[in-house]
């Protein structure tokens, strides 16, 4: 079984579902709310154990009640959290997020910049076929990513704008999938062209994700793209993260950037069509054989 480190930010969310997005100064009913345990780390290692991989989150949490719920939530979905910390005195990152029935989500976040302010524990021997790093935590991100390409493994950095804040992260990444705001963010444009002058840049693997669009990419033997998947969106919350979990366990599963596009594009299909589930490998490989035989 592929065993994948997601390093980066942790959340409990409070998410909201709203007919329309709230007037200002006015009070809004909900139709219907949950609490869960969030954040793109998170997200993407609960993404990897629901695909069959074995997922590790390394991150920070604050010794308060949200940090117990979060250990409760990662323990039901199969999730290693023994290199998760709890810091005393700070409290967990925490998330209002509002769902339009559209799917869309507005998050408003906060978290206190102490949870991101140490290194992680990095295991030695490096036990893990790959890592998947944010740019949340850069300390982390560089850490974890530079003990990947030392092990020989692919490391994937997510990423999202603000980009140079991990500019270490960035040298030592493998595989780096941009959004779109985050190559905007970094490159000043989100076209091919743009792309393909960072991969110069950078001399790796560059793609950027662009919603419902093909992934523009740009690997050792020049640009390509790879389609998506049409689906009718009901909860976009985590589908980029859940998108870099299937990516980065396709790649320590030993599969090329391309196969681990098409299978990352097959898992964000499928995440988006449901509300807070995480699609099954096996649902992600039948969607794939069903545009193979074209249907």
């Amino acid at each position: 079984m592929a065993r994948v480190a997601c390093g980066g930010l942790i959340t409990v969310d409070m998410l909201f579902d709203v007919a329309t997005h709230p007037q200002h100064g006015l009070k809004t009913r909900a139709t219907g709310s949950r609490m869960v345990a969030g954040g793109g780390a998170l997200i993407a290692a609960s993404a990897v154990a629901a695909l069959g991989g074995q997922a590790s989150l390394v991150g920070c949490v604050g010794d308060d009640t949200l940090g117990a719920f979060v250990r409760g939530e990662l323990a039901a979905r199969g999730v290693d959290h023994t290199l998760m910390r709890s810091l005393s005195g700070q409290g967990t990152a925490r998330s209002a997020v509002l769902i339009t029935p559209d799917g869309e989500r507005t998050i408003i976040n906060h978290r206190d910049d102490a949870l991101f302010a140490i290194a992680p524990e990095v295991p030695d021997p490096f036990p893990f076929d790959a890592v998947l790093v944010d740019t949340r935590w850069p300390t982390s991100a560089a850490a974890l990513l530079h003990a990947a390409r030392q092990a020989g493994k692919p490391g994937v950095l997510d990423g999202e704008a603000p980009v140079r804040l991990a500019e270490d992260a960035l040298r030592a990444a493998s595989h780096i999938v941009f959004s779109e705001q985050g190559l905007i963010d970094y490159a000043g444009a989100c076209t091919a062209s743009a792309l393909a002058d960072v991969a110069l840049q950078l001399g790796t693997f560059v793609a950027v994700t662009r919603g419902a669009a093909p992934v523009l990419c740009h690997g050792p033997h020049g640009a390509f793209s790879v389609e998506t998947f049409p689906t009718l969106a009901v909860d976009t919350l985590g589908a980029g993260d859940a998108w870099h979990a299937a990516f980065a366990l396709s790649l320590a599963r030993g599969q090329d950037s391309y196969s681990a596009v098409r299978f990352a594009n097959a898992a964000a299909a499928l995440k988006v069509a449901t509300k807070g589930g995480y699609p099954t490998d096996a649902a992600v490989l039948a969607l794939l054989s069903q545009r193979a035989n074209g249907a």
